[in-house]
C-alpha cells in the first residue's frame, strides 16, 4: 500500500513541512498502512502492510518513531486549520480532556508503570495493569451525516510519568499536563472562546486556577465543595445541601432535548453569584444541581466557570464528554493503540498515539471527500437496516476506497495486477 488515493493525499500534504522530504514520504505510507493494517498494528506488520517489506529494510520505519527529527504537536496545529474550516463554523469550540491506559509488556518501556484500569475495574473490584497512562485532550465535533452524537477527534496527547525518584517541583501531574495542553490550544485560537469538558479528575485548581482569559470548563463539582457568595462574602452551603434543601433553595423543572432528540423532564437549580475560591479563584462561577424526577439519572452537581452560559446548555454540554470514551474504544479495538511495541522514550511518544492521529484522519477525510465514494457496509442480517453511521463504518470505507484505487492504479508497479493480487491474497493469509 505504497501508492495513496488524492483524496487522503490532499489532506496529508499540508504536514510536509514538519518533516524532511524523505521522512514525509515514509510517514505518508505509514498512515495509509495504519488505516489498511490487518491483524496486530505493530511496527513490523504496518511496514509489511506498505508493500516495501521485500525492497527495503524494516528499519526506516522503526527509526520513524524512534529517531526521525519530527513533532506530533506540530502536526496537530497544523491539522487544526483543517479541522476548524471543516467542524467548527464559529468561534466556540468544544474540547474534552481525559487520560486513558495502554498495555504494555517489558521493563524497560519508557514512562511504564502501574496503573488502575478504570475499563476493567469496578466499585467493588479494581484492576491494575502495566502500561503507559496518556492524558489527551481532543475536538468534539458533529458530523452532518450523525447529527444525534459528538465525536471526538484526538489533538494533543502527553504521556504521564509516575513522580519515582524525581522531585515533586519537577514531576508533572495529569492536570497539569492538561493544563498544558490547554494553554498551548488556547494560544493557537486566541480569537475563539474554548469550552472545555472533563471528569472530576480534571475540574481541579491545576486544571481551572490560572487557565487563559478565553478557556472555559463544565465539570462535576464535589459534593462537599467550599462555595462563598460574591457579593455579600458568606460561606455558602454545600451543594449536596443545597440540592437537599428545597425550601430556600426551589427547583425549576425543565424539559431538556439532547442531540439524539431524547427529552428529559429535569429539576435544574441554577447558583448564581458564588465562587470556588481554591480551586477556581475568585472569578464568578455558575453551580448547578440537576434531579431527576423518576429517579433514574443520578443527582448531578455541575459547575461552569462562564456564569453566562444558560443551563441547558451546560447540561448538554457536559454530555459532550463521553465521546472521549468512545474515542478510547475506537483506538483500542480498531486501531490497535496498544500494539506498538517500542521501548524508547521517543518510539512510545510517537507510535503509541499514531492510531488517535490515524483516527483523527479518517473522521476528517471521511467528512471532506470519503461520504461521496463507495462504503463499505457489513453483511449481517442485523445490519441490513443499520442506519447510523459510526466510526467502523468510516474506517472501513476509507479502507476499501484506498485498496480500490491501489488495484485501479496497478497495484505493485513492478509485480503487475496479477502479481498485486497474489501479494494481497498472500498478506490476508498472513493475518493474525
Amino acid at each position: 500500500m505504497h501508492q495513496l488515493m488524492p483524496s487522503l493525499d490532499r489532506l496529508l500534504a499540508p504536514l510536509a513541512v514538519v518533516f524532511r522530504k524523505e521522512v514525509f514520504a515514509l510517514f505518508r505510507h505509514m498512515v495509509a498502512a495504519w488505516i489498511v493494517c490487518l491483524g496486530r498494528r505493530t511496527i513490523s506488520r504496518v511496514w509489511e502492510t506498505t508493500g516495501q517489506a521485500q525492497q527495503r529494510n524494516h528499519a526506516a520505519a522503526y527509526r520513524l518513531f524512534s529517531q526521525a527529527v519530527w513533532n506530533f504537536d506540530e502536526v496537530a496545529r497544523i491539522l487544526l486549520v483543517r479541522l476548524l474550516a471543516v467542524f467548527v463554523p464559529g468561534s466556540r469550540v468544544w474540547v474534552v480532556v481525559d487520560d486513558t491506559l495502554c498495555h504494555k509488556r517489558g521493563a524497560k518501556v519508557a514512562f511504564g508503570g502501574i496503573f488502575l484500569d478504570a475499563v476493567l475495574s469496578s466499585k467493588k473490584h479494581k484492576c491494575f495493569r502495566f502500561g503507559t497512562n496518556w492524558v489527551l485532550l481532543g475536538l468534539v465535533v458533529q458530523l452532518r451525516d450523525r447529527p444525534d452524537r459528538f465525536f471526538c477527534l484526538p489533538l494533543l496527547w502527553r504521556v504521564y510519568q509516575k513522580q519515582g525518584s524525581t522531585s515533586k517541583a519537577q514531576h508533572r501531574t495529569k492536570p497539569q499536563l492538561a493544563a498544558e495542553m490547554v494553554r498551548q490550544l488556547a494560544g493557537w485560537l486566541p480569537g475563539h472562546q474554548l469550552l472545555l469538558v472533563a471528569d472530576s479528575s480534571y475540574i481541579c485548581k491545576g486544571l481551572l486556577h490560572d487557565r487563559p482569559a478565553n478557556v472555559e470548563a463544565i465539570g462535576p463539582l464535589c459534593w462537599k465543595a467550599a462555595l462563598w457568595q460574591v457579593s455579600s462574602g458568606q460561606r455558602l452551603p454545600t451543594p449536596a445541601e443545597l440540592l437537599a434543601d428545597d425550601q430556600h433553595w426551589p427547583a425549576a423543572t425543565r424539559w431538556l432535548t439532547f442531540p439524539n432528540n431524547h427529552r428529559r423532564r429535569l429539576q435544574l437549580k441554577q447558583i448564581d453569584d458564588v465562587c470556588w475560591p481554591s480551586v477556581a479563584g475568585q472569578r464568578p462561577v455558575r453551580v448547578l444541581l440537576v434531579r431527576d424526577p423518576k429517579g433514574q439519572w443520578r443527582n448531578e452537581a455541575l459547575v461552569c466557570t462562564d456564569p453566562t452560559l444558560p443551563d441547558w446548555l451546560i447540561v448538554t454540554g457536559y454530555c459532550r464528554r463521553w465521546s472521549v470514551e468512545v474515542a478510547f474504544c475506537d483506538a483500542k479495538q480498531r486501531l490497535g493503540l496498544h500494539d506498538p511495541q517500542g521501548w524508547s522514550a521517543l518510539a512510545v511518544e510517537r507510535a503509541t498515539p499514531m492510531a488517535w492521529l490515524v483516527g483523527t484522519l479518517v473522521v476528517l477525510w471521511y467528512a471532506e471527500s470519503g461520504q461521496a465514494g463507495p462504503q463499505a457496509r457489513r453483511q449481517g442480517s442485523w445490519y441490513r437496516h443499520k442506519r447510523s453511521l459510526t466510526f467502523a463504518d468510516m474506517l472501513a470505507s476509507c479502507r476499501l476506497q484506498l485498496w480500490q484505487h491501489w488495484l485501479r492504479q496497478g497495484g505493485a508497479a513492478d509485480a503487475g495486477l496479477e502479481g498485486s493480487w497474489a501479494w494481497l491474497l498472500e498478506y490476508i493469509a498472513t493475518t493474525t
